[in-house]
């Protein structure tokens, strides 16, 4: 699958992160503190479910993407609290902690497929164009009695303000992809540092989230017919190049900026040069 073909990608403030190939592992880089989306679009005539997994661990839900449907992802499905990446520091030379932040930052996202000629489709009524649903993680393996499954905490609500997610307006911007041969890989790539501390970064939980969510039931296939996967490392990760020393970019949002700008046009923050 090529770049712009890709289901996923990572936002700052609904701005895409520009990523990078290290040893074939799609890579974004963070600041410690920032809060971020990920999109999700499905180009396909057919509705998909995106299985999530955040640090190597998987949520307890998953989502229903429409076809067409573009949405913007802020938090966690079984907690109204957004996506926040901080990052700390542990001892580079040690195998125990290369083993133990393995899967620190890393965001793996399986598609299924939904079946075709269903005997039984149970949907909740319309709902505007600008909303989108997740189904309970039990359909993967056969038709279930949703009241009896799903508890109050996670039967979650419809409605959520408009400017939360945009699907029917927003275009998706592809990221150009650079390859860094420097890294061999993103675990590896830490602990070849020359000090003993590095600097990790994990996803955790942020502000609250006013996002929602409909609970509905589909059919969807029992295998994956594809998984994405991305990695976020902290900037301090990120390989420099001699034209990067001449360009200034947002401490905040990533972006490339210009030295007269005293605030990011992208996102609003003070440029710091």
């Amino acid at each position: 699958m090529r770049n712009n073909d890709t289901l996923v990608k990572i936002a700052v403030n609904k701005s895409l992160l520009k990523e990078f190939l290290v040893n074939s592992q799609r890579t974004v880089y963070m600041n410690n503190g920032s809060e971020f989306q990920i999109q999700i679009f499905n180009p396909y005539t057919y509705s998909i479910a995106a299985l999530i997994s955040i640090n190597g661990t998987e949520m307890p839900n998953q989502l229903v993407i429409k076809p067409g449907q573009r949405i913007w992802l802020e938090r966690y499905l079984n907690e109204a609290r957004k996506f926040l990446f901080e990052t700390y520091e542990v001892n580079g030379e040690s195998k125990q902690v290369e083993n133990a932040i393995k899967h620190n930052g890393v965001i793996e996202i399986k598609f299924y497929k939904e079946k075709q000629n269903n005997n039984v489709y149970i949907t909740s009524a319309s709902t505007p164009s600008t909303t989108w649903t997740y189904f309970n993680n039990y359909n993967l393996n056969g038709p279930i009695n949703v009241s009896s499954n799903i508890s109050s905490n996670n039967a979650l609500t419809a409605s959520y303000a408009a400017d939360n997610l945009s699907l029917s307006s927003t275009k998706l911007c592809s990221s150009s992809v650079e390859n860094t041969a420097s890294y061999s890989n993103t675990a590896s790539a830490l602990t070849k540092s020359k000090s003993k501390s590095i600097e990790t970064g994990r996803i955790e939980k942020g502000n609250y989230s006013n996002q929602k969510f409909q609970t509905v039931y589909d059919d969807f296939e029992y295998w994956a017919f594809t998984t994405e996967t991305i990695h976020i490392l902290p900037q301090s990760a990120k390989p420099v190049y001699a034209n990067d020393l001449k360009k200034i970019y947002c401490t905040n949002c990533g972006r490339k900026l210009n030295q007269k700008f005293k605030f990011c046009p992208y996102c609003g923050a003070k440029c710091i040069f």
